[in-house]
């Protein structure tokens, strides 16, 4: 066991790993681990002010409006409704009681027409020689009756004489009674021959357009022909009068109170936004809906623009309130949504170089554009449209999209 200690030893020494010496690490300067901390730190207070600029400490961001005092140049709305162009007397459906062939219809749907314009021609041939048939028999009464009253004169002296009998006398006498009765029948029937010849020429007893043509040029006119939809056996055409344009409109119940004969409104029609119309309130329907709980209301247009306004468009109407005349206090007018109440005090928020301020108002009348601010702000003054619950006085906020508002 002692002798082979050695060479154990040896063996193990060869198993050994032997590692390369390490080099002496070289110590840093105390100067670059200062400033190594010192960027680290600045980059974390970066980081941190960051974070807190984009979230807590951000302004609020508002939408505000510039409002302008206005000395009542223009009414303010009180309510709208949408609805639809109409006339006074309806839809008017124009006919004949001529049957016959259409010969002529110089006319197309959306044509203007006046009073008295032409609207078709019927075949009028057998008509008219209708007419002149019953003009002869009416010619052929008139010479009996002349006959008969001549023989019931000579008839009242020879009775006197007593040439004649009674008998004689009372026959000579109804004869020509029977003769006048005759003539009566055949003149009527010459006027009822004039008639239907008058039947055949169709004209527009309104000024108006053509909404529709139910016959077409060469058509029969009879009981049992085919007719467009909506039209009768013998109509002609359907004619709007433009004279007197009106737009229909559903107005709620609760509404109603707002409006009376007489009242202010405007028209937009749908398709011409630009164009507004000025138009009174000159009827109101006597009878509500009381599914809808509306009332129906007509306006009449003061001058519509007929190449524009036509029958069945649809509208928008705004009902206005009084005008104001121009030498009273001037008005501010805020979005109803501005203005705030709590515990008593009616206010809106302000902005002023980027502050918030609460402002304590009066209000006055509310109309559909908005709330009259009788005092509590001025002309120029920008005001928070839709605010936050959690404003305060005093706090910087960031104003977004600002427009400009009129008061009315």
């Amino acid at each position: 066991m002692l002798a082979e200690s050695p060479a154990r030893t040896k063996s193990l020494e060869a198993l050994r790993i032997t590692r390369p010496k390490e080099k002496p690490r070289r110590r840093r300067a105390p100067g670059a681990l200062l400033a190594i901390i010192i960027l680290v730190t600045a980059l974390g207070v970066t980081t941190a002010y960051e974070v807190y600029t984009r979230t807590v400490g951000r302004p609020q961001t508002v939408q505000t409006i510039l409002v302008v005092s206005n000395r009542g140049g223009q009414p303010g709305v009180m309510l709208t409704g949408s609805g639809y162009v109409v006339t006074r007397h309806k839809y008017i459906t124009i006919g004949t009681k001529s049957l016959g062939q259409i010969v002529a219809e110089p006319i197309e749907e959306g044509q203007h027409v006046r009073v008295g314009d032409l609207l078709a021609q019927i075949d009028d041939r057998d008509y008219q020689a209708q007419l002149r048939q019953a003009a002869a028999a009416r010619d052929l009464s008139e010479a009996n009756l002349r006959l008969a009253l001549a023989r019931a004169e000579r008839a009242r002296q020879l009775i006197r004489t007593g040439v004649i009998s009674k008998d004689e006398y009372d026959t000579t006498i109804s004869a020509a009674e029977v003769a006048q009765a005759a003539l009566k029948r055949d003149t009527a029937v010459v006027e009822y021959a004039n008639f239907l010849v008058n039947q055949c020429r169709i004209t527009s007893p309104i000024s108006g357009i053509v909404l529709q043509k139910y016959r077409e040029l060469g058509d029969t006119i009879n009981f049992g022909g085919q007719i467009q939809a909506g039209g009768g056996a013998t109509d002609i055409a359907q004619l709007a009068d433009t004279d007197d344009m009106r737009a229909e409109v559903d107005i709620n119940e609760a509404d109603l109170a707002k409006v009376s004969l007489g009242s202010h409104a405007s028209v937009v029609p749908d398709a011409y936004a630009d164009r507004r119309f000025e138009a009174s309130l000159v009827k109101v329907y006597p009878k509500a809906d009381r599914q809808k709980g509306t009332v129906k209301v007509e306006v009449q247009l003061n001058q519509p623009d007929l190449q524009i306004i036509k029958p069945e468009m649809s509208v928008k109407v705004s009902f206005l309130e009084n005008q104001a005349p121009a030498t009273q206090e001037p008005r501010i007018t805020v979005p109803k949504g501005a203005v705030r109440s709590e515990e008593g005090e009616t206010y809106v928020w302000t902005v002023r170089e980027g502050i918030v301020q609460r402002v304590g108002i009066v209000r006055g009348q509310e109309t559909e554009t908005g709330i009259e601010i009788e005092q509590g702000l001025n002309d120029g003054d920008v005001v928070v449209v839709s605010p936050q619950a959690n404003l305060a006085s005093g706090r910087r906020v960031s104003v977004g999209t600002e427009s400009n508002g009129r008061g009315k």
